[in-house]
C-alpha cells in the first residue's frame, strides 16, 4: 500500500509557481545536438583482451573490428595500449568494448562474461 503525499500549502504553492514558470517559458529555443564523442571518428572500438585484466590496472587490447559481424576476425597489428578498467576482473582472450574519453585514454565499458 502506498502512502499519499502530503504538500504543505506552502510546497504547492512553489510546485504551481515552478510549472508556470515552465510553461510560460521560451518555444524558440533550438534543438538539442548531439556531436560525436571523439573527433578522430574512432569513439567506441571491440576488442579482445591480451591476458587477464584487474580493475584499476591499465592492458593492451587487441582490435578486432575486420570481417563481417558476427565473425569479426583480428585487425592485423592494431592495438589499443593502456586501456583503462575501473570495473572488474576480465579474463584474457574475452571480448570488450572501450571508448575514448575526452582526456585521449579508452576505458572499459563492457566486457564478455568468465
Amino acid at each position: 500500500m502506498t502512502k499519499p503525499v502530503a504538500f504543505s500549502e506552502d510546497g504547492a504553492r512553489r510546485v504551481i509557481a515552478a510549472t508556470k514558470a515552465h510553461e510560460a517559458g521560451s518555444r524558440n529555443m533550438p534543438p538539442v545536438k548531439f556531436r560525436e564523442a571523439s573527433d578522430d571518428g574512432e569513439p567506441v572500438r571491440l576488442g579482445k583482451t591480451t591476458a587477464a585484466w584487474a580493475k584499476g590496472t591499465l592492458a593492451t587490447i587487441n582490435v578486432w573490428e575486420t570481417g563481417t559481424p558476427p565473425n569479426e576476425t583480428q585487425t592485423s597489428g592494431a592495438t589499443i595500449a593502456n586501456c583503462v578498467n575501473k570495473f572488474a576482473a576480465v579474463a584474457s582472450g574475452k571480448w570488450v568494448i572501450v571508448a575514448k574519453g575526452q582526456n585521449g585514454s579508452y576505458y572499459l565499458i563492457a566486457a564478455e562474461c568468465s
